[in-house]
């Protein structure tokens, strides 16, 4: 097995944009862990967390219970990431994108990892006698079309809603990098937040009002549902590739990146807490009342949370001390060079943990129960994806760059 050294040599001479930002690849470690660890904490039966910090109760459960976020994250960071190659074309710092080579690198990272789940699973649940989805079910998700021709309930894995959505701002993308330079940017911003909120409110208000949350997040959440929080990356990697062609540390943005990540965290932390104030565990949906039955928050939410993400990857790229210290060290880089694979797996290795019915390994703290018993099968199988299977095919899509 190749060391991590020459895995992070590849991401690094693969990138399209050539620019490449540890911060960032720390970033999607920790989206990806904080996705595991809101799954964890719903089979651990949604427990309230706090910490007493000198006769103060800190209540830590806002930030666990919307792990959720962590799509969120990654869908700026799409934006980001992606829409840096096509900036940096437009400023004439590479060459113009190929369209077939842009499709091409795209279908190389997400399609072998996701496809060897599916055999996997489907093999797996034919040797042990479950019930396998219907051969149409499955061919939707092959083909990337199950959140049109699907439904919750007949996916794999639960996670593979965010897939379609994902590829379907890689199918607008090239269009959307027309709008990125000035001053329309601006506009293309506005366009995606307004776009967002009337497809979410006609949505929920003429179809879906009646319907279970399951089928309400399902159908809200896809693209154009999402639109914004991909745009708001996109600007933000707008934003950093000029202050980079003006001279980074002498831009007026680079002096403001501190502020940025502070006003980012505390915008999503203000709204983690009213999320979680909003509808408290265990709440009943009551029309109007809560998130789910109608509440302007349920219109709103993901993009303000999309804007203070903007804000964070836009710092992180920039480069502060705190996020240099958290974000670009091994550790947690490591964790975003098998985010994807993470983030596939996670999901299935919890839940057959837990229907396993394991051993109590500490009392009264069923979260921190499930995590011992999940980290090492999650971070041992989730290596194994990568390196077996996602690294030839990035090794493959790189070879040209």
């Amino acid at each position: 097995m190749a060391s991590a050294d020459s895995a992070f040599e590849l991401e690094k001479k693969g990138v399209s944009a050539r620019i490449y930002l540890d911060g960032l690849t720390g970033l999607r470690g920790l989206a990806a862990l904080w996705v595991a660890l809101w799954h964890l904490w719903g089979f651990a039966g949604r427990p309230s967390y706090g910490l007493d910090l000198a006769g103060v109760h800190v209540d830590l459960t806002p930030l666990v219970r919307t792990g959720w976020a962590g799509v969120d994250v990654f869908f700026v960071l799409s934006g980001f990431v992606l829409g840096l190659a096509f900036c940096q074309a437009w400023l004439g710092n590479r060459p113009p994108l190929r369209l077939g080579d842009y499709f091409r690198r795209r279908l190389l990272r997400v399609l072998p990892a996701y496809y060897a789940q599916i055999f996997l699973l489907v093999l797996i649940l034919a040797l042990t006698g479950s019930q396998l989805p219907s051969f149409g079910a499955i061919l939707s998700q092959l083909l990337m079309v199950h959140n049109i021709l699907g439904s919750p309930d007949s996916q794999l894995n639960p996670v593979y809603w965010t897939l379609p959505v994902e590829f379907d701002f890689y199918l607008l993308l090239p269009l959307l990098a027309l709008s990125i330079a000035p001053p329309r940017w601006g506009l293309l911003l506005l366009g995606a937040f307004v776009l967002v909120v009337v497809y979410r409110y006609s949505l929920f208000v003429f179809l879906l009002q009646d319907m279970p949350t399951g089928l309400k997040s399902w159908w809200l959440n896809q693209l154009p549902g999402r639109l914004d929080q991909f745009v708001s990356g996109m600007v933000a990697a707008w934003l950093f590739s000029r202050a980079r062609q003006e001279g980074l540390a002498n831009s007026g943005l680079y002096r403001w990146r501190g502020l940025m990540l502070t006003a980012g965290l505390a915008g999503f932390g203000s709204l983690a807490w009213y999320i979680h104030h909003l509808q408290p565990i265990g709440a009943v949906n009551v029309a109007g009342l809560t998130y789910w039955g109608g509440h302007w928050s349920l219109y709103l939410w993901n993009s303000l949370a999309g804007f203070s993400i903007a804000l964070v990857v836009l710092a992180t790229a920039l480069g502060t001390r705190l996020t240099d210290l958290l974000l670009a060290n091994r550790g947690v880089m490591y964790l975003g060079l098998i985010s994807y694979s993470l983030y596939l797996w996670h999901f299935p290795l919890v839940k057959w943990l837990h229907q396993a019915d394991l051993p109590v390994l500490v009392g009264q703290a069923p979260l921190l129960n499930g995590l011992l018993w999940a980290a090492v099968p999650v971070l041992l199988v989730s290596s194994l994806s990568y390196w077996l299977v996602e690294r030839p095919f990035l090794a493959l899509r790189h070879h040209s760059a």
